[in-house]
This record gives C-alpha cells, structure tokens and sequence, in this order.
C-alpha cells in the first residue's frame, strides 16, 4: 500500500473547561511520543478560537487548526439542532479532501499507550471506537432499556441479518478509520437525522457509528491505548488550576507535570463517593468535586 499520512481530528469550541481538556489531551500525547516520532503525524483542531492555543507557542506537536465559526456550527447541528451531529459533519468536512488514517478522539481524552499499533490496523482497513457498551438489548441500564423499547416499536433495519437492537452500543468518543470508509460518515449522518427526532437523546449519534461500523466490519476498542473519561466534568477545574498554576511554564515542563494530574484516580474517587453517599448527602443532593491540589507540594514528591 501507498505511503498514507496519519491524522488526529478532535473539536474544541464554546466552554473554555473544552479547550483545558484539549491541551491536557495533547500534553498526554507529548509524554509518549517526541516529536521526531510524530513525522507522519497531523493533529487538526476544529475550534471557534485557535488564538486560545497561543499560549503554547513552543508546543512540540504537528497541530494545526481548522477555524469554525458560529453559523458553521449551527448550519453542522442540522435542521435537528443535536451538538453531536456536528461531529459527523467535521469528519465529513475533513476527509472530503484527504486520503489516509482517521483518528478522531473527544476533547475529554488521555493518550494512556503508544498509539503505532492502532494506526497501522487503521491502515490495514480495522474499524475503531472507543469500547463497548454493551448490547443494546441487555437493557444494562435505564438509556439503552429507552432505546431498545425504540428500536422495538420503530426499526426494522437489520445489520447482518440481526435486528439492530441486537446490536452493541459503542462508546463514540473514540473513532478510528481509513478514508475508504469515508461513505459511512453519510450513512450515520442520514441514520442520526431520521431516528433523532423520534428518539431526542444524546446517544443517537453513538448509535450510528456503531451500527454503521459493526454492519462493515468487526470494531476493535480503542481503550487499550486511550482513556475517555467523558463522566468526569468535575477535572476541568482542576485542569484550570493546573495550567494557572503553570502558565510561565515551558511545553517541555508542562508534559513532565502533567503527569501529577491523575484522571483515573479521580474517576475511582467518584466512584467511591456515589456509592457510600450518606443519606443527608443524598437529600441534599451533594455533588462530589476533587480536592484543591497543592501543585508545589505535589512538585516535592516527584
């Protein structure tokens, strides 16, 4: 085959707690990889404001950035007005002209493993998302047992002669592919604009890519090389206040700190917490948040 360039496509625009999850996405690809290892590499932010990057003028990564505007993102929610269609449309908006190895990961992401291996079974043709969830008529929990009663009632498409309830949900924070399929991303589109209306919930755009992408071929999970800690919004102050605290900070020095921040720790912590909440916790309706972080005492123990 061909010499095919590698892309990472990610979208970062409105709430600036987005653009901390960003730069702290591509500090966990700088602590794998230097930048001589990334000559095949592109990384392209969709973001209504690539001047916030600016901060980062010595930033060792192949980013670049495409601008969208306002009406660029409305026009890409669609007639339906669903923020996760927008994705559809910037893949479908970047391969339009590009031949090669998508990568597309969610801002709320951590490179956690050498990414080589992923992008050469892109090449071979694999199919990527980020893990499963599941069938969707395991009923598992209260969103897919909506769906699956949907599905029922509303659907008599089949995918390899099996009702698409019968389907597993994959998780699309994560998605890989090669150009050749590029005519899937149609596919999900026309999918997520005819079943949105009929079922208004945020995982029809998932949905889509996962039944588009198991009727193509056998998806493998991404997760062995990239963690998606979408359940954790609670991390974007703590990475405000770590990139406060290290502002004069050089890129270099930001991925050797960037380490100190431990997502997976803080996910657990959660856990822990949702499930020993007091019963004045719970009539309270008490959030969890991460403890305030002594960034220098944090430095001392490294």
């Amino acid at each position: 085959m061909e010499h095919q360039q590698d892309y990472i496509v990610t979208q970062c625009y409105g709430n600036e707690g987005v653009f901390l999850e960003c730069a702290y996405c591509l500090l966990s690809l700088s602590r794998l990889y230097s930048p001589e290892q990334l000559s095949n590499l592109q990384i392209w932010v969709y973001t209504d404001n690539p001047g916030w990057f600016k901060m980062f003028k010595d930033c060792s990564l192949p980013v670049y950035f495409r601008a969208i505007d306002h009406n660029t993102i409305k026009a890409w929610r669609g007639r339906i007005d669903f923020v996760h269609r927008v994705k559809i449309e910037l893949l479908k908006d970047f391969t339009k002209d590009k031949n090669g190895n998508i990568l597309y990961v969610d801002t709320d992401v951590i490179f956690t493993h050498n990414i080589d291996s992923l992008f050469q079974n892109i090449r071979a043709g694999k199919l990527y998302m980020h893990v499963n969830e599941g069938l969707v008529s395991s009923k598992s929990n209260p969103m897919l047992t909506k769906l699956d009663a949907h599905l029922r009632d509303n659907s008599h498409l089949k995918v390899n002669g099996r009702p698409v309830n019968e389907l597993s949900m994959w998780n699309a924070g994560v998605l890989g592919f090669n150009t050749v399929y590029r005519y899937l991303l149609d596919e999900v589109l026309a999918y997520t604009d005819a079943e949105y209306p009929a079922f208004p919930k945020h995982i029809i755009e998932q949905f889509a890519f996962s039944v588009y992408f198991q009727q193509t071929g056998v998806v493998k999970c991404a997760s062995p090389y990239i963690l998606h800690y979408w359940n954790l919004k609670e991390a974007r102050p703590l990475l405000a206040s770590f990139f406060h605290h290290f502002n004069a900070k050089s890129w270099e020095d930001l991925v050797a700190y960037s380490s100190l921040i431990q997502i997976p720790v803080l996910m657990q912590d959660k856990i822990n917490y949702l499930l020993n909440k007091s019963l004045l916790s719970k009539l309270g309706k008490t959030k969890w948040a991460p403890a305030p972080i002594d960034w220098n005492d944090l430095i001392r123990q490294l």
